[in-house]
C-alpha cells in the first residue's frame, strides 16, 4: 500500500489548480518499460512503478532495465517518495534460476522494495534468503478465489495481483475472506485474449514464448475463416481489412473509481510496459488526479468527463470495463480492427523553460512544423497547456526552421505567460483531433 505524502497541482472538478496530497489508501501502479518510462511516471504521480528483470519477466528485454538503470531508477524513485516493484514473472527452467538468483540479489542491495513472480519455485528460493523484499503474485499465477489467496498469504505472500476474470463483485469477497492480503488489479491498458495471459499462440506461430517475454501478440493479427473443402476464403465481418476475432479492447476504469475503493482493492496497476513515455505520462497524470480528488475531504467526489477525454488522446483501441460488471452489456473484443487510435503524436520533451525571453526549449522526438498547435503535459498541472508554434529556432545555429524532427532541439517563443514555470521532462504532444 502507498505509505507516503506529496503534494501536486491537482484538484476537483471545475477548480484544479488546488494542492492536494496524494492518496494515502489505495497504490497507484505505472509501467517503467525503461528508465526513461521509470522517471516519467514517478514525476507524473505514480505511487510506485513496475520494471522488468532483463530477460526474466514477461515483456521482451528491451522493455526491461540493466542493472545499472534499474540502481538509477531506484535512487530516483526514493528521491520523489516512490516505491519500485520489479518482475521476474517468466515460468523459469532449472536453466534459469542461476540467473535469476544473481539478478535477485543485485536488485536487493539496490533497494528493490518488492519483486513480482508467478512461479512457486522461485518464490520457495527467494523467499529462503530472507531479504525482507516483498513479494508480490503476479496475474500470470492466476488467483481466481479466497482460499488461493489465503495459500499465498500463509507463505508469506504480501501481495496478489488478481486474474483479470474476476468481477469486482469476486474482488470484494476475496478481500472480505482474506482481509490481511493486499489486492492489486489492472485498471488501464492491453488486455489478453488468453486466461490470465497464458497464451500459446505466439509459441505455436512464431516459437517465441509469451510465457517466456516474447509475445509477438499473434492475437492482433486478420485472421480469414476457409472451409476446408473449399478454396475461397470468408471474412467473418465484412470489413475489407479482414476480422480481428481474438483482438481485446483496452480496459478503461476512470469512471469507476469509487467501485475499486469499495472493493477493498490496494493497488491500481496501468499496464503499458512497451507503451511510449507520453502513454506513460497522459494517463498516469489522470488517475492520480481522480484518485487525488476521491480522497480530498474538501469536496465531495464527482467524476469529471473531462479525465476520459484526456484517456482519449492516447493511442487505444476501444475502451471496455472488461469483466469487472458482467451483468453490463460490455464487450471485451473488437472485431473489427486491430491498430490502436491514434490521433496525437508524441512530439517531445521540454529541456528548458526560460522565463525572461518566455521560451521553451524541446527536445524534439517526432516531426512538428510551423503553425502546429502543441499540447504540453506538465506534471504540477492537470490542465494542459496549448501552445502556437509561430517560431522554430533551431537551439544549436539560431537558424528559423519551418519544421523540427526526431533529435532535433529547438527553441519556441511563447506567445503568452502561462502563469506558472514548465518543468524539465514535460510531455509535448501535437494533434487535436478527438478519438472516438
Amino acid at each position: 500500500m502507498c505509505r507516503k505524502f506529496k503534494y501536486r497541482l491537482f484538484g476537483p472538478m471545475f477548480s484544479w489548480n488546488k494542492f492536494l496530497r496524494y492518496n494515502p489508501v489505495m497504490e497507484l501502479l505505472a509501467p517503467a518499460g525503461n528508465l526513461e518510462k521509470l522517471k516519467t511516471a514517478v514525476r507524473f504521480g505514480a505511487d510506485a512503478v513496475y520494471c522488468g528483470a532483463g530477460p526474466y519477466s514477461l515483456r521482451v528485454p528491451e522493455a526491461s532495465l540493466s542493472p545499472e538503470e534499474l540502481a538509477e531508477g531506484i535512487r530516483f524513485a526514493r528521491h520523489h517518495g516512490s516505491r519500485v516493484y520489479l518482475a521476474m514473472n517468466i515460468f523459469p527452467f532449472d536453466e534459469d534460476f542461476d540467473g535469476m538468483l544473481a539478478y535477485f540479489k543485485k536488485a536487493v542491495d539496490m533497494g528493490v522494495d518488492a519483486v513480482i513472480f508467478s512461479d512457486p519455485g522461485l518464490f520457495y528460493v527467494l523467499s529462503r534468503l530472507e531479504t525482507g523484499v516483498e513479494f508480490h503474485l503476479s496475474t500470470q499465477a492466476n488467483t481466481t478465489n479466497s482460499e488461493s489467496a489465503r495459500f499465498w498469504k500463509e507463505q508469506g505472500v504480501s501481495r496478489i495481483i488478481l486474474a483479470r476474470e474476476l468481477s469486482l463483485e469476486q474482488v470484494s469477497a476475496i478481500k472480505k475472506q482474506v482481509p490481511g492480503i493486499e489486492l492489486e488489479v489492472f485498471i488501464h491498458g492491453a488486455m489478453c485474449v488468453a486466461f490470465s495471459g497464458r497464451c500459446l499462440l505466439s509459441s505455436i506461430l512464431t516459437g517465441r514464448s509469451a510465457n517466456r517475454g516474447l509475445c509477438t501478440q499473434p492475437c492482433r493479427w486478420e485472421y480469414r475463416l476457409r472451409e476446408v473443402d473449399r478454396e475461397e476464403e470468408l471474412a467473418i465481418h465484412e470489413d475489407e481489412r479482414g476480422s480481428y476475432i481474438l483482438n481485446s479492447r483496452d480496459l478503461c476504469m476512470i469512471e469507476h473509481i469509487p467501485e475499486l475503493v469499495a472493493a477493498g482493492v490496494d493497488g491500481l496497476k496501468i499496464e503499458g510496459r512497451m507503451k511510449t513515455a507520453y502513454y506513460v505520462a497522459a494517463v498516469t497524470r489522470i488517475y492520480r488526479a481522480a484518485l487525488d480528488h476521491y480522497y480530498d475531504p474538501a469536496v465531495s467526489y464527482e467524476f469529471d468527463p473531462r479525465w476520459r477525454e484526456e484517456l482519449k488522446k492516447v493511442p487505444h483501441r476501444p475502451y471496455t470495463t472488461g469483466f469487472y460488471f458482467p451483468d453490463r452489456d460490455n464487450k471485451t473484443e473488437d472485431t473489427w480492427k486491430a491498430s490502436p487510435t491514434r490521433k496525437y503524436d508524441f512530439v517531445g520533451t521540454v529541456d528548458e523553460h526560460n522565463l525572461d525571453g518566455n521560451t521553451i526549449k524541446i527536445m524534439a522526438r517526432n516531426r512538428f512544423s510551423k503553425g502546429d498547435t502543441l499540447e504540453i503535459l506538465e506534471p504540477t498541472h492537470v490542465e494542459v497547456l496549448k501552445v502556437k508554434v509561430d517560431q522554430i529556432i533551431d537551439e544549436r545555429t539560431g537558424i528559423s526552421l519551418e519544421q523540427a524532427h526526431n533529435s532535433y532541439v529547438v527553441r519556441i517563443p511563447l506567445t503568452e505567460k502561462p502563469g506558472y514555470k514548465i518543468s524539465r521532462h514535460s510531455i509535448v504532444r501535437s494533434g487535436g483531433a478527438e478519438n472516438s
